[in-house]
């Protein structure tokens, strides 16, 4: 793929609708640095769905089928997800165990669990460690 930038990007996710749509959006976007995969399509994956800040979920299902190296922390990037990451997108606490394994991220869930009083935010570290545990072998 000749050079591209992140709103080309996102538009290219964009046009994915399903599942079914992935392995083409892979195919379209594997000449892309994953420096500038991580940096646009996990900031977008980790948001609500249905605002209009881009394609959730099939930013969600690219990220972690393409697995870019992931430039936070395994804290930091456990955090990102607490303050509007849709529960419902597995992929995302999937991705994070690709990259840093499974005792990593129920580590980082669990050192933000013991600091974090907001409901939201211990509902989605509750979640992120559910699916954490129930990650596919080879997911």
């Amino acid at each position: 793929m000749p050079r591209i930038d992140p709103l080309q990007i996102i538009r290219r996710v964009g046009r994915g609708k399903s599942m079914h749509d992935l392995k083409q959006l892979v195919a379209d976007l594997s000449g892309v640095a994953g420096s500038m995969l991580f940096e646009t399509l996990f900031p977008i994956a980790v948001r609500e769905q249905g605002h209009a800040s881009g394609p959730v979920a099939m930013s969600a299902y690219a990220l972690h089928a393409m697995n870019p190296p992931c430039r936070l922390s395994a804290d930091d990037a456990v955090a990102a997800l607490l303050p509007a990451w849709d529960i419902s997108i597995e992929e995302v606490p999937w991705y994070l165990v690709k990259q840093f394994g499974r005792e990593a991220v129920v580590g980082s869930v669990e050192r933000l669990r013991a600091r974090e009083n907001d409901q939201i935010a211990l509902t989605r570290l509750k979640t992120i460690e559910y699916w954490v545990r129930a990650t596919p072998a080879g997911a």
